[in-house]
């Protein structure tokens, strides 16, 4: 009867449906701050520290592809890559016009398009869920993930397939039931998944159920369906000559597929792919976090994901596939090669935590989720760096070597590329030229050693250096550390003044993970024996892989 009643005197409170109206303001500009801030942390997630670590040994490939002159681009991805040439004309354009190849610059638009995936599963996660909070989830966990992290830092196409196969699946489902321009989205799922494939043949997995979608829906048109499915199988067919050529070419390098196979550990990741990254920090929780949420997702019956088995198929039938074709001899369990399906194992995931009975088991798996994120994120942005510091390597020895030094490596080729990238010309250990270079005693000898841990003690690589260098008549002069993940140590040895070769105890040191390219040297055990001129290039590197494999 007295709405004021309770008012101040001389002070008229506002009614309460002003006060909702204002609430609700708050809370709509809330949630329209909610997506361009988490694509924000995405963006300084993947910003930070971009340039700081030396190429890659996969970027040291894609950046040497990028830069031939055009008109030879597509026979240096057809004898070089085992991946379609979209992204490498891109990062040729891109490395052409900005007329710069640092780290950084490679690498920004990866980080870029790493920024965007997080707003495009967001769109995805809306048209498939309908639930905000499920979509703003699965935006999170995409720009948390460490996964996503490693390869928004790399100059390689897979962030890139990951954006286009997520705009695809999205278009096509959004073109079903939009109100107006169906067929302007559809042809947009079709430019997508075409560009998807033109990036990295593992979309044709992503394709191929889209196109199985597509063919059966009845709400878009026969001649919709038509050419939906007949552009993307065109696209296809298209890139079947190159695919035939890089696998005529690349199959003979074992070492690329060794680490491929079918083990418990290959299995774990791949199956966890959006929740690991370039270190495995609390493995078994993400695996267990996603195969819970696959799990959920697959036996779920409450109607949250509008089309439940496509993205059942997308999110799990892909790693399946991959496990299946690996076991027949393909070699594909890799997470890079998972990456096609990350983005829907991460929409599972979000969308799992809201489906899991009882409503525990959904606060666990979120609680698990963030966990490995956050634990792979710490373990992914390092003070110290994190792929093998060939760069830093390179800048050393130019500092301090003279006139007539030698350099020794070891031809495995997760170094060597990096190495003739950033300008050194080293011997290979093992090679004839080498013994006979070594066997002379009249160059000083830059050794780079491979085979250490995070955290080397320069203590124990000298010990462990001096006793292998006497062995060959040699003093070590000069160690240098350069700690990553997987660290490299580079030894300066010089000829003992007399042949003598005194004998002294030598054990194993005591941070060595794989042996020493020291003690190979000494032994005359190398991983590859060949005959090598000193100066080669990285196209001679090349030619010698396919001759020793």
């Amino acid at each position: 009867m007295f709405p004021f009643v309770d008012a101040p005197f001389g002070r008229r409170s506002r009614p309460f449906s002003v006060k909702v109206t204002q609430l609700g303001r708050s809370s709509a500009w809330r949630s329209r701050l909610a997506l361009p801030a988490v694509i924000g942390l995405a963006a300084a997630n993947f910003l930070w520290q971009l340039g700081s670590s030396s190429y890659f040994v996969d970027e040291v490939e894609s950046v040497t592809v990028a830069l031939h002159p055009f008109s030879g681009l597509l026979h240096a991805v057809s004898t070089n890559e085992i991946s379609p040439p979209a992204y490498f004309v891109f990062l040729h354009e891109w490395l052409g016009h900005v007329g710069l190849s640092a780290e950084w610059v490679a690498r920004l638009p990866s980080a870029l398009c790493g920024a965007a995936l997080v707003g495009c599963v967001y769109w995805l996660a809306s048209v498939l869920c309908r639930r905000r909070a499920i979509a703003l989830g699965a935006a999170t966990l995409t720009a948390l993930s460490p996964f996503v992290l490693e390869y928004a830092q790399l100059a390689q196409e897979y962030v890139f397939v990951m954006l286009s196969v997520t705009a695809a699946v999205a278009a096509t489902l959004h073109a079903e039931n939009a109100d107006r321009r169906r067929a302007l989205w559809l042809a947009a799922g079709a430019v997508g998944a075409i560009l998807a494939l033109w990036l990295h043949y593992t979309a044709g997995l992503v394709v191929l159920a889209l196109c199985v979608w597509v063919a059966t829906r009845d709400a878009f048109p026969r001649r919709w369906r038509g050419a939906f499915v007949g552009s993307c199988l065109l696209a296809g067919v298209l890139l079947v000559p190159l695919f035939v050529k890089q696998y005529q070419v690349l199959h003979r390098r074992t070492s690329v597929s060794l680490s491929a196979g079918v083990t418990t550990t290959t299995v774990e990741r791949v199956f966890a792919t959006p929740l690991v990254g370039r270190v495995d920090a609390l493995g078994v929780l993400g695996v267990l976090v996603a195969v819970a949420a696959l799990v959920i997702l697959v036996a779920s019956r409450r109607g949250i994901v509008r089309e439940r088995r496509l993205l059942a198929v997308l999110a799990a039938g892909i790693p399946v596939a991959l496990l299946v074709l690996s076991a027949l001899g393909a070699h594909l369990m890799l997470t890079r090669y998972a990456a096609v399906a990350a983005p829907f194992m991460i929409v599972a995931i979000a969308a799992a935590v809201v489906a899991a009975r009882p409503r525990a088991l959904g606060v666990l798996i979120a609680t698990g989720a963030l966990l490995v994120c956050g634990a792979g994120l710490r373990a992914s942005h390092r003070t110290r760096g994190f792929n093998l510091d060939a760069r830093g390597v390179a800048r050393y020895i130019r500092a301090h070597e003279r006139p007539g030094d030698v350099v020794l490596a070891s031809s495995n080729p997760g170094s060597a590329l990096p190495l003739l990238y950033y300008g050194l010309r080293p011997d290979w250990i093992g090679a004839t030229t080498t013994t006979t270079l070594v066997s002379a005693h009249a160059h000083r000898l830059w050794v780079i050693e491979l085979g250490w841990d995070s955290s080397p003690d320069a203590t124990a690589v000298l010990e462990y250096a001096q006793s292998a260098a006497l062995t060959l008549g040699y003093r070590v002069a000069r160690v240098r550390v350069f700690p990553a993940v997987a660290s490299l140590a580079v030894v300066l040895d010089v000829p003992l003044a007399s042949r003598t070769r005194p004998v002294l105890a030598r054990g194993p040191a005591r941070h060595a993970r794989d042996g020493s390219d020291l003690e190979r040297l000494a032994t005359g055990q190398a991983r590859r024996a060949s005959t090598r001129d000193h100066g080669a290039t990285y196209r001679d590197y090349l030619h010698h892989l396919d001759q020793v494999n």
